[in-house]
């Protein structure tokens, strides 16, 4: 027996699982439903690529797996949109030539990247704002303003060899402080 809400049919609850997927389900609905429409440009395509999503995760994950259970969603619901798009454009280039691959949207835009995002920007602006004054203020010169060596030592009344040093040690005190975070920012695409 399918239940259907925003005609999405939903699984039938038949234990702690079932529960838990129709849980996700309507918690995320709305959002997925706007985000895929967003993307694919069709309400339709999106209810069909977010009836993907939730037979997916309903067949391929216990509840357990799912340490983020709306990322791991937002994720899967970006994968079948860009496999229909990949495909819309082979169809595409077969009937009627190339097609551009402006149709499809860079992955790394998808809601679980721009989450991590936020949480990385916001634990580097603290390490930021940790740094002495001296330092903070050649790093926001440069990395925030985009001002030139040269620029920062004429602003700040000191060499440009002393601009490099207080260049090295904000970069490094930032790197150690968010490396003790377990954040890597040479890691992170």
């Amino acid at each position: 027996m399918d239940r259907t809400v925003g005609e999405i049919r939903r699984f039938p609850p038949t234990g702690t699982a079932d529960a838990f997927f129709e849980q996700l389900c309507r918690a995320h609905e709305a959002q997925l439903l706007a985000y895929l429409t967003q993307m694919l440009g069709r309400v339709d395509l999106a209810r069909e690529v977010a009836q993907d999503t939730f037979e997916q995760l309903h067949r391929m994950y216990r509840p357990e797996q799912l340490l983020f259970p709306r990322a791991m969603l937002f994720k899967v619901a970006t994968n079948f949109a860009l496999m229909h798009l990949r495909r819309r454009r082979v169809e595409t280039a077969v009937v009627s030539g190339p097609a551009g691959m402006e149709e499809v949207p860079d992955q790394a835009a998808g809601p679980d990247r721009q989450v991590m995002a936020a949480q990385i920007a916001q634990r580097l602006a603290a390490a930021i704002e940790a740094l002495s004054p001296p330092l903070r203020a050649v790093f926001v010169l440069a990395h925030v303003q985009g001002r030139s060596r040269k620029e920062i030592a004429a602003r700040l009344g000191i060499s440009e060899r002393r601009v490099d040093k207080r260049m090295t040690r904000a970069l490094r005190q930032c790197r150690m402080r968010l490396s003790s975070q377990g954040i890597d920012l040479a890691e992170v695409d």
